[in-house]
């Protein structure tokens, strides 16, 4: 059969579907990936075919909603504390990028947007499946314009499905006056554009391939497929200090790939972060570029920084890891059994992106979690200490690489979505 994965244009969610098409390529099925021409290099690398869309990963468009109608919105839906913090990261994170990349209007001046390339290339080769990423509703009507199974590949944690809930919710409520959906708010006029109607479908896939363990996942009415979350981050040259043995506990200190697009907000600057963890009787590997560390710094003996290192190289060697509450990260962790540290201080994001990260990692007793407004460099120092010295963390790992190995890969999923692509399409 033939699969379009329409990729959102960002390295953190490019590579989690790597595996996915390696897995659907090597049953004998073409795969094409689709996505803005800046990450095509990056498809092409992993061994895929890339399908470059559109002129410009900077798409012009109007605010989604302004402050007065959010506001509006905000006491409509009557958000109690654990909806809010959800809320505030998808409001934050979600929506704006939402706007961004789904223009309700046709480009002008001659800009060629990806909706048209998308959808264009989707009624002209024609795939049997679209698997596409949780924001990337244009790729939902591409596949609907062209009779195409369609399925959401998520991330991490369904915000997405979570808000279509919320708002369903307040709206049979009588006692709140919810009286508009962002999300199809902002689907709809692209929709129509292209002769489609804006509904739960469009929005939510037919069904939804995840790799979220399910104690991590909201309470939600959807299909979800699980597949194993398998680390993938690029491909690179084994440095010759990862084969020795590490002469002292190794930890590894990492903000994600994402950190590299967003620059760190650390509750302390990461010098003294360093240099504090330098204290202790460890060696440390932070994963950090030059716009995250002053190139002057000269880190201690025992602080090895490199500019890029893949998690599944160097995560085998580690007792520990300190990182921001990304799901790749954490995903990454889990595979290589390690327990884990997380704190709100090592990420630009709202505590609310990392918060189910943090409480599953802690609730399995794989790992510790630091909230940003308490955290400091003696904190972590002694949080870590307890990871290190407390064999039980060391179990909770292994009880969640356990887990992990219990998902179905992504080579046992393809007869799945065969079958489930059999049944959908039209």
């Amino acid at each position: 059969m033939r699969v379009m994965i329409a990729a959102w244009p960002s390295t953190t969610h490019v590579f989690p579907v790597v595996p996915l098409a390696w897995a659907l390529q090597c049953a004998g099925h073409q795969v094409r990936v689709t996505t803005y021409p800046a990450m095509t290099e990056t498809i092409t690398a992993a061994g895929l075919t890339a399908v470059p869309m559109g002129e410009s990963e900077a798409l012009p468009s109007a605010p989604l909603l302004d402050a007065d109608r959010l506001a509006e919105l905000e006491r409509d839906l009557a958000l109690n504390a654990h909806d809010r913090r959800l809320w505030e990261f998808f409001r934050h994170r979600i929506l704006p990028v939402l706007s961004k990349y789904h223009p309700g209007e046709p480009a002008r001046d001659g800009h060629r947007p990806m909706v048209e390339d998308l959808i264009g290339f989707a009624r002209s080769w024609q795939p049997d499946l679209v698997l596409w990423d949780c924001s990337h509703y244009a790729a939902s009507i591409a596949a609907r314009s062209c009779g195409a199974a369609s399925a959401r590949l998520m991330v991490g944690v369904d915000y997405w499905a979570w808000s279509r809930e919320l708002v369903r919710e307040r709206l049979a409520d009588r006692t709140t006056g919810a009286a508009r959906d962002p999300v199809l708010e902002l689907v709809r006029p692209m929709a129509e554009r292209f002769g489609c109607q804006a509904d739960d479908e469009l929005l939510l896939g037919q069904w939804t391939v995840d790799p979220t363990p399910p104690a991590m996942q909201l309470p939600l009415p959807v299909p979800y497929v699980p597949v194993r979350s398998v680390p993938y981050s690029g491909a690179t040259t084994v440095p010759p200090w990862l084969y020795e043995e590490p002469k002292r506990p190794r930890v590894c200190l990492t903000v994600g790939l994402s950190g590299r697009e967003r620059l760190v907000a650390a509750g302390v600057p990461l010098p003294d972060l360093l240099d504090g963890l330098a204290e202790l009787d460890i060696e440390i590997v932070a994963t950090l570029n030059t716009d995250q560390l002053d190139p002057a710094y000269r880190p201690p003996e025992n602080v090895r920084v490199v500019e890029y290192l893949p998690l599944d190289l160097l995560l085998p060697t580690c007792a520990a890891i300190i990182h921001h509450g990304g799901p790749g990260t954490a995903g990454a962790a889990v595979a290589a059994g390690v327990p884990q540290l997380v704190t709100g201080a090592l990420s630009s994001w709202d505590n609310g992106a990392s918060d189910p990260v943090a409480r599953h990692i802690r609730s399995r007793g794989a790992g510790l979690a630091l909230d940003r407004e308490r955290f400091s460099v003696a904190s972590l120092q002694s949080a870590l200490l307890r990871i290190l010295q407390e064999p039980s963390f060391g179990e909770g790992a292994a009880g969640l690489y356990a887990d992990w190995l219990a998902v179905p890969t992504p080579a046992e999923l393809v007869p799945t979505l065969e079958r489930l692509t059999d049944l959908y399409r039209k």
